[in-house]
């Protein structure tokens, strides 16, 4: 029996369910890898077609789809064959805030042999990573380029989902410049100058990020209005601009590499200069939110953490800024506004 007699599940199957999760991760990373919802975009086909298609195994594909049905992404509409749902639609390469590059990055062994050691990061407080990838995430994405694709397209898909209400709450009108610092590809620069045309964008990233910013620029006709900026912003002499951009970085990094980080942009800051921080803000009380899973995931990648509102205003005083206010997003990802005195 699967349900108690008033029809809920019993606490045991929703947590059996909940220990093979990782199962749906990988059974929805497989399919965004085989680009299985692009096939079906059109409609219905038979898994055997599918196969063949592909040139993998025919029992294979149907025995992954069929696994894709408890996972919400797919549907079996006749014999052998599957059409996508609206969650699988998600998946589809082709549409604006495709999750596809995020499912494989997510399953994929920078972020996955990782995890298999979640229990020595609580143990040591500690990141996983070169205990399972043999050296740091950025070096291990700067020596694998697929992956770190994958990756950078990922974070463009999240940066698109937030980029909207960003243009919409705020107005960039007035500056110049925007400089978007560790922006990857660009994505959430691009929107900003879309919307604000007097404006004029800075790109800063590694160099070897950059060179992927380069295509989609240029695919916007944005090329002309951004200045690439390679390095480091653990070094002095970041870019100067009248706003600056930092989206999830912050929580990519301890106390120490933050503050520096924070320290350099202030430094290269013009007075009155205005500072907008995207990240994930930890609430503070108990409210439920997965902002605990992804400060988890801080903590086994980057030696990271998700921070609470106080944390974040405290962190911004050490550094100089003066935080000017705390607005939420209905992507989850909060405006941390400052401002340069």
């Amino acid at each position: 029996m699967d349900k108690t007699p008033g029809g809920t599940p019993f606490p045991t199957q929703l947590l059996y369910e909940r220990i093979g999760g990782y199962w749906l991760t990988q059974v929805i990373g497989a399919a965004a890898r085989l680009g299985i919802a692009d096939l079906l975009s059109k409609g219905p086909r038979s898994s055997d077609a599918l196969a063949d298609e592909l040139g993998i195994s025919a029992d294979g594909l149907y025995r992954l789809l069929r696994g894709g049905i408890p996972a919400g992404i797919f549907q079996e509409v006749g014999e052998r064959t599957f059409a996508l749902t609206p969650m699988g639609e998600g998946l589809r390469s082709d549409i604006p805030g495709s999750l596809r590059d995020v499912a494989i990055a997510q399953s994929d062994r920078a972020h996955w042999l990782p995890w298999g050691q979640l229990i020595e990061a609580v143990r040591t407080g500690k990141s996983t990573v070169r205990a399972a990838l043999g050296t740091d995430i950025w070096e291990h994405f700067a020596r694998h380029p697929e992956e770190a694709g994958h990756f950078a397209r990922a974070m463009g898909n999240l940066s698109a989902l937030v980029a909207h209400e960003l243009t919409q709450q705020v107005d960039f009108s007035p500056f110049a410049h925007v400089a978007d610092i560790g922006g990857s590809q660009g994505t959430l620069l691009a929107q900003v100058l879309r919307a604000n045309p007097s404006c004029r964008g800075i790109l800063f990233d590694l160099p070897h990020v950059l060179e992927g910013a380069k295509a989609p620029l240029e695919a916007q006709g944005l090329q002309g209005r951004v200045e690439l900026v390679g390095g480091s912003f653990f070094e002095p002499g970041l870019p100067s601009a009248e706003a600056y951009l930092l989206k999830h970085i912050l929580h990519d990094w301890d106390e120490e590499s933050a503050t520096a980080i924070l320290r350099n942009l202030h430094a290269a800051a013009p007075a009155g200069a205005r500072l907008f921080v995207l990240e994930l803000v930890m609430p503070d009380n108990q409210t439920p939110s997965p902002v605990p899973l992804l400060d988890l995931n801080m903590m086994v990648l980057v030696d990271g953490r998700e921070r609470t509102a106080n944390e974040f205003q405290a962190l911004l005083a050490r550094t100089s800024w003066e935080l000017v206010g705390i607005r939420p997003t209905q992507a989850g990802t909060c405006i941390i506004e400052a401002v340069k005195r």
